[in-house]
């Protein structure tokens, strides 16, 4: 019963842990990624130019992702949420930065197609979202 327990409490609840933040931030990645890449997507459907659409989609992604953050990933939860978001957008802008620099060069530059030059930024723009959430952002306060 004890193990029982003690798996649900590791697979459900936030956690301190970088070994169980790491996954599990890259699996919220994963589903804001497929938000931001399905608006992506759509936006170019609509004939959106390339960085407009970059940046309305990793908008909406960053929205997700802030949420699962706070709820499933990092154990220390932010006391004042709106202040929490402002915190966790700022942080998120260096990302969307990366993304749009590496759009700018990958697709307009180099003239390669814009979904290869969408996932060209996302392993740059996810090793920074998670380390600065993690020590910036939900790091845990120290006595």
């Amino acid at each position: 019963m004890f193990i029982v327990l003690k798996l649900k409490q590791w697979v459900t609840e936030p956690v301190e842990s970088m070994a169980l933040q790491a996954p599990r931030a890259l699996a919220v990645s994963v589903l804001a990624l497929a938000a931001d890449f399905g608006i992506y997507a759509l936006c170019l459907l609509v004939g959106m130019p390339a960085l407009l659409a970059a940046l309305i989609g990793y908008l909406a992604g960053g929205v997700l992702q802030y949420v699962l953050c706070s709820l499933w990933v990092f154990s220390t939860s932010l006391k004042n949420d709106a202040l929490g978001f402002v915190a966790f957008s700022v942080l998120s802008l260096v990302g969307l930065g990366i993304t749009e620099i590496v759009i700018l060069i990958v697709h307009d530059c180099l003239g390669i197609h814009p979904y290869p030059a969408k996932f060209a930024a996302v392993g740059l723009a996810f090793t920074w979202n998670f380390l600065s959430r993690k020590y910036l952002l939900f790091r845990a306060s120290r006595a």
